[in-house]
């Protein structure tokens, strides 16, 4: 077995996993522990818990406020949001062994591609988008395209045979070798996880303090 084999496909992941894990831990500790704003009452918001999480779960899976605010962003964002939900239910379904799990990596996978090449293009050729992008934007856009295109290119989202190297990595005997195409789609997914923490895309993590402590000023 040679280095690559080994260290994509038997360290990497590990190493990709901690630093994604440490990094968010660090961010959610970070918002947690920031001072809350003011709390100005300017507009209704959800008192009790099941309405606030109602209204987080209608932001994630709609991403209502983008609509609001920029109608052109939306879809195309709406798109690729979709592509990565259905690509982490796809890996979800695969280690429990539902066979639709493949449907899911395709659709998913197609869908991020779809809505990464989209943003990418309105970046890059809408003026008033392209005004206000910076550079780190597009390298997130590319940085998604590249994963999304990779996984479909190597086939490993159509495979179900690969539930048995997530399962060799959960026992932490990773099965290898694996093959090349595979190695390129995993290398990066892994370079992908390790750069999510030191970077906006992080917002997932703490979604709920953005909300609560900021946009509705709770927790005192």
């Amino acid at each position: 077995m040679n280095f690559w084999q080994s260290f994509i496909g038997g360290v990497l992941p590990y190493v990709s996993i901690a630093i994604l894990v440490l990094g968010l831990g660090y961010k959610v500790a970070s918002w947690y522990n920031a001072p809350a704003n003011l709390h100005w009452e300017l507009f209704p918001y959800p008192r009790t818990l099941g309405g606030q999480l109602g209204e987080l779960v209608t932001e994630v899976f709609t991403l209502r406020s983008l609509f609001h605010h920029n109608r052109k962003l939306w879809f195309p964002s709406l798109v690729m949001h979709w592509g990565i939900y259905l690509v982490v239910f796809w890996l979800f379904f695969l280690l429990v062994g539902a066979p639709f799990a493949i449907d899911l990596g395709i659709a998913g996978g197609v869908l991020a591609l779809t809505g990464s090449c989209l943003l990418l293009l309105l970046r890059l050729f809408a003026a008033e988008l392209r005004q206000i992008s910076a550079p780190v934007e597009y390298l997130n856009l590319l940085f998604i395209l590249l994963v999304a295109l990779a996984a479909l290119a190597s086939g490993a989202l159509s495979d179900f045979a690969f539930r048995s190297y997530f399962i060799s990595l959960l026992t932490l005997k990773p099965h290898l070798p694996l093959p090349g195409s595979y190695l390129i789609f995993l290398l990066l997914l892994w370079l992908f996880m390790i750069y999510i923490p030191f970077t906006r895309m992080a917002h997932f993590a703490v979604k709920y303090f953005t909300y609560h402590k900021v946009k509705w000023g709770e927790m005192e």
